[in-house]
């Protein structure tokens, strides 16, 4: 976790997850790159260098304001936490494309982000920025509502519904256990569409846990009509302190017709969740 990139937009959202973000950094000791979109209805994002091109003066005019004001502050917060290595970028258009393109160009071992979540119909058509760089993103994201700290992360649920490909994730999400050394609590969630009986769950559990080496976890079998919310509940009912699971990433009409656990989690959790796509 040498490369972090924290979207920001100066919302309290937004400084949860930095605050969380120079946390982490402090004990990776990397760098963190914050990225700040201008909302712009002028199509593709472009990287800001300082001048823009506009047709219409008065628009370049404020533009070019709004420019020098969002770098001002990003300078603020630069200066602010000079003892650890955080740099800047401004950018110009649609905020996930915007952060899309960062992901591409600065490939991040970690993106801490914060969300205020996406409900009802929003959620159905749009859905927040969070959960579509979650479903996006090829490196671990962590998401988060409001302020949490490291040392407060002592219980992490890892739900897994027993796919094998989710060992790789299992995987990946070790290193940040150790990084905070929080106890693991493996958890099988089992639903009318999964009936696994909890013999065979606690069985493909600890041999999960054996295979990946885990130490420091707890196995769990719980049961639920909908995944998402059995999966937040157990969460709630042990006061665990963050959820982490990997998303199968569907996107167009799959995501539409399956939907993603990991996603509605995002969407909906007080707590901070870890996810990192199967793919």
């Amino acid at each position: 976790m040498k490369k972090i990139l924290v979207p920001y937009d100066f919302s309290p959202f937004a400084e949860s997850a930095l605050e969380l973000a120079l946390e982490i950094n402090e004990q990776s000791n990397g760098e963190i790159t914050l990225v700040h979109i201008i909302e712009y209805p002028m199509g593709d994002t472009f990287h800001v260098t300082g001048e823009v091109t506009l047709d219409d003066s008065m628009d370049q005019l404020f533009t070019l304001q709004l420019i020098k004001k969002a770098k001002d502050d990003l300078q603020e917060i630069l200066n602010k936490h000079s003892e650890q290595n955080v740099t800047y970028e401004v950018l110009m258009g649609n905020a996930f494309k915007g952060i899309a393109s960062q992901i591409e160009a600065y490939s991040p071992d970690l993106i801490v982000m914060g969300t205020k979540g996406a409900t009802g119909l929003a959620e159905i058509l749009v859905g927040s920025n969070a959960e579509k760089v979650v479903r996006t993103a090829k490196c671990p994201v962590v998401t988060v509502h409001q302020k949490h700290q490291v040392k407060a992360i002592n219980n992490i649920v890892f739900p897994t519904d027993l796919d094998v490909e989710a060992g790789s994730v299992l995987e990946k999400f070790k290193d940040f256990q150790h990084l905070v050394g929080a106890k693991i609590h493996l958890l099988h969630v089992e639903t009318l569409h999964d009936p696994v009986s909890d013999d065979m769950a606690r069985e493909a559990l600890e041999k999960l846990a054996n295979d990946h080496k885990l130490t420091n976890f707890e196995i769990h079998v719980t049961r639920g009509i909908e995944t998402d919310q059995a999966v937040m509940n157990f969460a709630q009912e042990m006061n665990a302190d963050m959820i982490a699971l990997a998303t199968h990433s569907h996107r167009g009409l799959l995501h539409l017709f399956l939907g993603s656990v990991a996603e509605d989690i995002v969407n909906h959790s007080k707590m901070p969740v870890w996810t990192m796509s199967q793919k």
